[in-house]
């Protein structure tokens, strides 16, 4: 998140502020505390866009005494947001001495008062605009930079890891290379602290599996790679609650947001890390559902970074900073999961177990887990409606919480759930993409992230989350549906293939390609862009395959989908008019 100094009401995605104390190496066994909870000041963070801008009047470093009160609250971990573009105001030129001094002075208040520091580089995978990757920002160019920043403050006792780029968004061509680049750039002076990749799509939590299996693929001579996440319960996910009715989500909605990446860190034997979320003071149920899933993180031993604490925020309505004194209605809720007693090292953890699985660690990682979830624990009770839902049917009873994993062999049918008309589609299931179907174990069993759902009016989507209660909400890739065309009563088919493999759909390519996209980003992210048809969003789904008019043959690896368009993201190197239009585009396999 980034708050613009002068316009805080306006804020859609401010800097990470309460972050979490993390275990201090990955390396090898170790019994190092854990702390759950910490807090990140922002203030430095403020006003990227104004550059290089005025301490104190743009952004705002922290003088001591906020170290001294979060230190005196037991608050051990600060993540703290510098901007690229004020330490080094010219892409490869020197550091900005000025800039380079305070955040010297951060790191000694923070030693002074027991807090260590997570550095992050609060950039969205961005230099003045402009992706990491692309011309404009070579890949050194990046790398460099990390070295710089493990070259000056390496030898600072007090930094616990670096954060190596906040929320990269609309980078999926590039954010995977970039990263690498990334590590390379620390392990090039510093071999043993840890190293907090966040993931495409803004780093959401509830989308990771989606946007970020290619971090997968990351190296690490240190083995110390930890995957950090941001979840808002809004429905955008992006923090800025404007119509959100709280009252109206179910107290586990907090767990169903973090889930998927929990389950993704489980699968793939990684060590991960909340490293923004935040919730309004306007209305007590937020804090239960904030408490909800603290405790679910806490029994995965995953720390958690609550957005937001230090100078400049005001009465704004995410901070805990206090207000004359008086402590922020989130602080209780807060306090009771500042605790580095429960987890000896990072999670997720195994059902049943009270620490790590040492497991498979998979590439880059190590140390964390397999096995699966478990149940909730001390989360409090579960009310009706499905938690997107503006619900008087379908109650759902127990934890609430996201299904994955593959899909059961074979076809099956459901009833749509009776309330899809008239309730769920004036609320967010429509404006999700999503349908509403009874819970029973054979849906369960078939409903998965991965599968493919057919409905009634012939549409092929491909299931990308599926919320589970007593009614499963199936959330689908593409546009809003059309329930008068497939709604109640008709049915639903999923299947864990969608299209056979041998069907093939050719797509005319959209007549701007050659006269725009052929200058712009599309054509350096090796993509093509063609009319957003069902056919077209049913045909042309990530992982399928594409074949070009010169007969080259290259795999999807990233679909936008736009309202009249879709931008189909290939894993090939750049393409050329010779492929543009007025050509086609054939899907020929999944």
């Amino acid at each position: 998140m980034t708050p613009n100094r002068l316009s805080l009401a306006a804020l859609r995605r401010p800097l990470a502020a309460v972050a979490a104390v993390l275990a201090l190496s990955a390396g090898a066994a170790q019994a190092e505390p854990v702390s759950l909870v910490g807090l990140n000041l922002s203030g430095a963070g403020f006003a990227p866009q104004v550059l290089p801008g005025i301490n104190g009047t743009n952004y705002i470093f922290p003088v001591e005494a906020y170290f001294q009160q979060w230190s005196a609250r037991g608050v051990k971990l600060i993540r703290f947001p510098i901007i690229w573009e004020r330490l080094q105001p010219t892409l490869g030129g020197p550091l900005d001495s000025a800039y380079v001094a305070l955040v010297n002075q951060t790191f000694g208040y923070a030693q002074k008062h027991g807090i260590k520091i997570i550095l992050d580089l609060h950039n969205y995978a961005r230099y003045r605009g402009q992706v990491i990757g692309t011309s404009g920002v070579p890949y050194a160019r990046y790398q460099e930079i990390m070295t710089h920043i493990a070259r000056q403050w390496s030898g600072q006792s007090s930094l616990y890891a670096y954060d190596i780029m906040n929320e990269p968004h609309d980078a999926m061509a590039y954010w995977p290379t970039a990263a690498q680049y990334g590590i390379n750039g620390v392990r090039a002076v510093d071999s043993t602290r840890p190293v907090i990749v966040e993931g495409n799509g803004w780093s959401s939590a509830t989308r990771w599996a989606e946007f970020n299996d290619s971090l997968l693929n990351l190296k690490d001579p240190a083995n110390n790679i930890i995957f950090s996440a941001h979840s808002y319960f809004d429905e955008n996910a992006g923090g800025s609650y404007d119509k959100t009715d709280v009252n109206k989500l179910d107290a586990n909605y907090g767990v169903t947001r973090v889930k998927p990446f929990v389950d993704w860190l489980k699968k793939n034997g990684k060590r991960g890390y909340i490293g923004e979320f935040g919730v309004p003071d306007n209305n007590p149920r937020w804090n239960l559902l904030m408490d909800n899933m603290l405790a679910y993180l806490k029994q995965n031993c995953i720390p958690a970074s609550y957005w937001a604490a230090g100078p400049g925020w005001g009465s704004y309505f995410m901070s805990v900073e206090p207000i004359n004194g008086q402590e922020r209605p989130q602080w209780p809720t807060l306090r009771k999961y500042l605790d580095d007693s429960s987890c000896t090292a990072i999670g997720p953890i195994a059902s049943g177990s009270t620490t790590p699985s040492t497991g498979n660690s998979g590439t880059g990682s190590s140390g964390s887990t397999g096995g699966n979830a478990g149940a909730v624990g001390n989360t409090g009770s579960s009310n009706g409606g499905s938690s997107s839902n503006t619900g008087s049917s379908g109650s759902n009873a127990g934890v609430e919480v996201p299904a994955t994993g593959a899909a059961t062999a074979g076809t099956v049918t459901s009833v749509l759930n009776d309330f899809t008309n008239s309730d769920w589609l004036k609320g967010v299931y429509r404006n999700k993409a999503a349908v509403s179907v009874p819970g029973t174990a054979v849906n369960r069993a078939a409903f998965k992230a991965g599968a493919y759902l057919t409905t009634a009016d012939g549409q092929v989507r491909r299931i990308s989350y599926v919320q589970a209660g007593n009614s499963l909400g199936v959330f689908t890739e593409g546009a809003a549906l059309n329930g008068n065309a497939m709604g109640y009563p008709k049915t639903v088919t999923v299947s864990p293939t969608g299209v056979s493999s041998a069907a093939s759909v050719s797509s005319a390519i959209n007549d701007f390609t050659n006269a725009d996209w052929n200058r712009g980003v599309y054509r350096r992210a090796a993509a093509i862009s063609i009319p957003a048809t069902d056919a077209n969003r049913s045909a042309f789904k990530l992982g399928g395959s594409v074949r070009l008019a010169n007969g080259q043959v290259a795999k999807i690896s990233y679909v936008q989908d736009g309202a009249k368009n879709l931008g189909v993201f290939l894993d090939a190197s750049r393409l050329d008019a010779s492929v543009g239009y007025p050509n086609t585009l054939v899907s020929f396999s999944r």
